[in-house]
């Protein structure tokens, strides 16, 4: 795995910030992967982390709805912060309500999904000054090569150019 340093950097200064941390990008380029690496890191230095991935169909039936979202954190809230992990939100109904209240919890809610709905009027407006976006591209050649190396595979830039 590709460790998107660049990315996580510019995240660190927030990660206890009461702003809902949203992670943006086009489909694959790696949001979801850059979530679970700062999920990681959070939990290397024994931070209290609870990840949801809305795409299981398991998750979604469990937790369908933002009064169900915060009743499920609520449960697992103890003394310490928690860091929350939403991967593909846009999956709960009314998930923009949960965020405007979870923020107020003693949580870091970290985000990822569909730029659309992310990044919708009502969304931008509704919590206009309570988060931070940061735009995740797909790899550059630097780490399609690393990648690759990882991978066994030789890797050249026309094959970066073509794929």
């Amino acid at each position: 795995m590709i460790i998107r340093e660049h990315y996580i950097k510019q995240m660190r200064p927030f990660y206890d910030s009461d702003l809902v941390k949203i992670i943006t990008g086009i489909r694959r380029c790696g949001k979801s992967v850059i979530l679970e690496q700062v999920q990681d890191e959070l939990k290397a230095e024994g931070k209290n982390c609870l990840f949801l991935d809305f795409d299981l169909k398991p998750i979604r039936n469990m937790i369908p709805d933002a009064d169900a979202l915060i009743e499920y954190v609520k449960v697992r809230l103890g003394k310490e912060k928690v860091y929350l992990f939403l991967d593909e939100i846009q999956n709960v109904t009314d998930w923009n309500e949960a965020c405007r209240t979870l923020r107020l919890y003693n949580c870091s809610v970290f985000i990822s999904g569909s730029n659309s709905k992310l990044l919708s009027k009502e969304f931008t407006k509704e919590l206009s000054g309570r988060y931070i976006s940061f735009r995740v591209r797909p790899f550059v050649y630097k780490e399609s090569r690393k990648y690759a190396e990882q991978s066994g595979k030789p890797y050249s830039i026309t094959d970066y150019l073509i794929w």
